[in-house]
């Protein structure tokens, strides 16, 4: 699915009836946080708001991502996975960066429009402040109001690669904002770099208002090193049209509002309390400023903002689309992998169920150190590993697995000391915690000791025969079946 920008989708859900268009008055402090939790916990589309408290010159849009069938509408397929194994199989070898693609022309030839490319922009300077934008006070103490889905664009200055993520942002006044980027994040590693050649005031842009597409790949891990709107043009379709800030910076030509600045390394303010996607509040801790050198916009602008909470809002929907699409790429560092299981109410970061073929004794904490070390599973805190005939996504067959194969002196793991969720505030100084792996998977002797009980089955030969009985009697009882 390609849509030209966020006016194209919303048009593409109107003609659909997929759109709760609000006119009443509605105010940024928490009313429209309530109403757009109310709808994706009771799976409605999108909110579109159209008279907004004290900013009448905006639209507001919220609940893009209410369902995982709207996350495979947006993207245009049915089977999430098929992403992940097209893209490993047609574009292997890809130039990493937008550079990379001039050192490597054959590759550059063979993804074609996929491509990045210049575009016109469709926004324009304007004398305005961040007070300006209709930016939401979500849970009663959070700290003031904050951009809650917009992307955040920085670029590695060793790569010149792009990276495009969404952060949380609290507006402090008109000229200054507190950028959320978590360590290990895209966006602080970045930092990190710049800091290191002495740099301390890095090149940013807060953008709002895309494609939907573009939206969701800003907030997905996709693999270190390859440009997120080239990610972005593959999803799409189509390449995504890009302008050249004054301060280097690649951003989206279609979108609604651009905000051109930087963050100042040395400048970090207390940021929070926010109600975050755990349901609890994150306490104060102290983040960079960014300050606005430039902000433009569009005529007639739309504000694109997300409210979290406890599950499920859309990060779940986000957070399963992610885990379905980026499967084909975990198997290539884990082979024995089958399935995964990111449940929401476990929260992504939370717990993390998977099965594999095993074919040796000990494998399965050897794929627990690799998923610990693989990207943002590194971050899973509970990892459940069962064997391949179990069904990850049947959280009854998990139970079983762990009931009938686990000793927990010999199958759980606890590593002290590892590195969790920032915003985890179970651990006492997060994000240093401790992380948990249980081998659910039936034992081999040298595990077990001894060999491993054999399980029942019926006998093939009485099931075909009383197969004619059982057929009538869930005739008569059972015709809904």
């Amino acid at each position: 699915m390609t849509f030209e920008d966020l006016r194209d989708y919303i048009n593409f859900m109107l003609k659909r009836g997929k759109i709760v268009q609000i006119d009443d008055e509605v105010d940024v402090n928490l009313e429209i946080a309530e109403l757009s939790r109310r709808a994706t916990y009771s799976h409605l589309p999108p909110l579109l708001f159209t008279n907004i408290k004290n900013y009448r010159e905006w639209k507001l849009i919220t609940n893009i991502f209410y369902s995982i069938d709207a996350v495979k509408e947006i993207l245009g397929v049915d089977n999430l996975e098929d992403i992940g194994k097209n893209f490993l199989t047609e574009f292997q070898g890809i130039p990493l960066s937008l550079i990379d693609k001039i050192k490597s022309l054959p590759n550059f030839l063979k993804l074609g429009k996929i491509m990045p490319k210049s575009g016109k922009p469709k926004f324009k300077e304007r004398e305005m402040g961040l007070e300006s934008f209709p930016a939401l006070k979500t849970w009663p103490k959070d700290a003031g109001r904050f951009f809650t889905f917009s992307l955040v664009v920085t670029k590695d200055p060793e790569t010149d690669v792009h990276n495009v993520s969404v952060y949380r942002i609290q507006i402090l006044n008109d000229k200054e904002a507190l950028m959320h980027w978590q360590a290990f994040k895209r966006g602080s590693l970045a930092a990190a770099k710049y800091k290191e050649m002495r740099i301390n005031k890095i090149p940013v842009a807060i953008v709002n208002g895309v494609d939907p597409v573009i939206a969701f790949t800003a907030a997905s891990p996709v693999p270190p090193g390859i440009d997120k709107y080239l990610f972005a043009g593959i999803l799409r379709g189509e390449g995504v049209e890009l302008y050249k800030l004054d301060n280097g910076i690649l951003v989206p030509s279609s979108a609604e509002s651009v905000i051109e600045g930087y963050v100042d390394l040395e400048d970090l303010r207390p940021e929070g309390p926010f109600g975050d996607h755990l349901g609890y509040y994150t306490p104060v801790d102290y983040y960079p400023t960014f300050k606005v050198d430039r902000i433009y916009i569009r005529d007639n602008p739309i504000f694109h903002a997300t409210s979290v909470g406890k599950p499920p809002l859309e990060d779940a929907w986000i957070g399963k689309a992610v885990e379905r699409i980026f499967l084909p790429f975990i198997r290539l560092v884990i082979p024995e992998l089958v399935d995964m299981n990111l449940p929401e109410y476990g929260l992504f970061t939370g717990i993390g169920i998977f099965s594999i073929r095993k074919t040796f004794p000990g494998q399965a904490k050897r794929v627990m150190m690799s998923i610990w070390g693989n990207g943002q599973l590194s971050f899973l805190k509970f990892i459940i590993i069962v064997d391949a005939d179990v069904n990850v996504h049947d959280i009854n067959q998990v139970m079983y697995a762990i009931a009938t194969t686990v000793d927990p002196a010999r199958d759980v793991l606890i590593i002290p000391n590892a590195m969790n969720d920032s915003l985890d505030h179970t651990s006492l100084h997060p994000p240093l915690g401790s992380k948990i792996g249980i081998d659910a998977t039936r034992k081999f002797k040298e595990e077990l000791g001894r060999e491993w009980p054999e399980e029942v089955k019926s006998d093939e030969n009485v099931v075909k025969k009383i197969e004619p009985i059982w057929n009538k009697i869930i005739g008569k009882y059972l015709p809904s079946k």
